[in-house]
């Protein structure tokens, strides 16, 4: 059944399904459908005796208070209003203010019984506003952006595993370390909240689920199959039904599709596909292909901001990912410094791990993240724009290790006399 939800433009329909596992005695998973909101959420809490239970609850809960609040409201409007990077930086501020309103209220929550001493949750959030998806991340919950040509993983698990990979430590396929979280809700004074902003159309689902649901299947290829099954709910029920044959954990899935759209607004804020795409453009590999082109190739892009100070992941849910810069400057290794256009991490895009020091946002940085997998999946589909896209690729690579090899060594100590 579609259903109408505030200050966004698409009709939606959606579904949570949630199953406690073959070896559970509790739920330790809870999830959060406002559609008065247009806010979702999923929690995976974790602690001794009820306590995983009760930090996802008050995760949850503390949410959907902040989001509530006239402040939060007040913020989306604007917005809706006027939308530009300003405004939408402004309501990412506020969904990373209700993780924070969640970490305090659990840790709180900890202090009055000692059985719950270290509780805390995974959280992710979707909350919806004009035609696009506003999503906040913490944890080993996942969201994933299933459009008819690929399925997206948005978020990157804060996982040991997964932070040695971004840093290039490790391969974007090694399984041999640790998947212990190193960030979540409520354990520690401060949580870091991913954030994204996502372009939305009809067609696509958007699924929120806990790792009770993605730990236990078999790759992003039955993931996709379950996740396009029938309507929102039967997507939902598909995934939960499958892994509860396998699974011991408990596990969560809500599923949103996007519907019909029935509202169109003037000076939409369409992230890469209006003002964007020429800066797009200017990157190596798109500069003069025609726009169609530049479009196609950049389909399953994804648009992430970055703080001045952070790092610039090469390996992101497992799979390398080259960015091209929007906005702002990176410090590349050299103390060389980059702007709008420029492609970071281009051997990404044929699978090949970067060496040397990882990028670095110099100031508040938009970049557009393109997974290795997404970029090959373009290309498979359009022969004469793959040729085109790996010629300038070849290019371009070719070039960076010219400059290379061209710099000078830095010189050598003098020997002791």
């Amino acid at each position: 059944m579609s259903q109408i939800v505030p200050r966004f433009d698409f009709r939606i329909a959606f579904s949570a399904v949630e199953d406690i596992g073959k070896t559970r005695a509790t739920n330790e998973d809870s999830h959060l459908a406002e559609p008065s909101l247009a806010l979702f959420a999923v929690a995976d809490g974790m602690g001794g005796h009820a306590a995983g239970e009760i930090a996802s609850r008050l995760a949850v809960e503390a949410v959907r208070t902040s989001i509530a609040s006239p402040r939060s409201q007040a913020v989306l409007e604007a917005y809706v209003r006027e939308p530009n990077p300003e405004m939408r930086r402004a309501v990412l501020g506020r969904l990373r203010r209700a993780f924070e309103h969640a970490n305090e209220r659990i840790r709180e929550d900890a202090k009055t019984d000692p059985t719950r001493t270290g509780m805390g949750t995974t959280l992710d959030v979707v909350w919806l506003a004009r035609d696009h998806a506003f999503v906040a991340h913490a944890g080993d919950g996942r969201v994933y952006l299933a459009r008819p040509s690929a399925v997206l993983q948005l978020t990157q698990d804060h996982a040991e595993l997964e932070k040695l990979k971004a840093t290039g430590v490790l391969s974007a396929h090694s399984r041999n370390r640790s998947s212990r979280l190193v960030n979540a809700v409520g354990i520690s004074e401060h949580v870091d909240v991913d954030t994204l902003f996502v372009d939305l159309s009809r067609g696509d689902r958007l699924l929120l689920c806990s790792d009770g649901v993605h730990g236990q299947l078999e790759g992003e290829g039955e993931l996709a199959e379950l996740l396009r099954t029938g309507n929102a709910e039967a997507a939902a029920r598909a995934l939960v039904s499958r892994v509860g044959q396998r699974g011991r954990d408990n596990a969560t899935a809500l599923v949103i599709e996007i519907l019909d759209r029935f509202v169109k607004r003037s000076g939409d804020d369409r992230g890469f596909r209006s003002r964007d795409l020429e800066r797009a453009q200017l990157a190596p590999i798109f500069t003069d292909l025609p726009l169609s082109s530049v479009m196609a190739a950049l389909a399953a892009a994804v648009e992430i901001e970055l703080e001045p100070g952070a790092q610039v992941p090469q390996v992101v849910a497992s799979d390398f990912v080259g960015y091209i810069v929007l906005d702002g400057l990176v410090r590349c290794e050299g103390e060389r410094v980059v702007t709008v256009g420029a492609l970071l991490f281009p051997e990404s895009l044929v699978g090949v791990p970067f060496a040397g020091e990882l990028p670095v946002a110099a100031e508040r940085t938009r970049l557009l993240r393109l997974r290795a997998d997404d970029f090959a999946e373009v290309c498979r589909s359009d022969r004469t724009l793959s040729s085109e896209l790996y010629r300038r690729l070849a290019v371009h690579l070719a070039r960076a290790g010219q400059r290379r090899s061209n710099r000078k060594p830095a010189k050598e100590p003098e020997a002791p006399p």
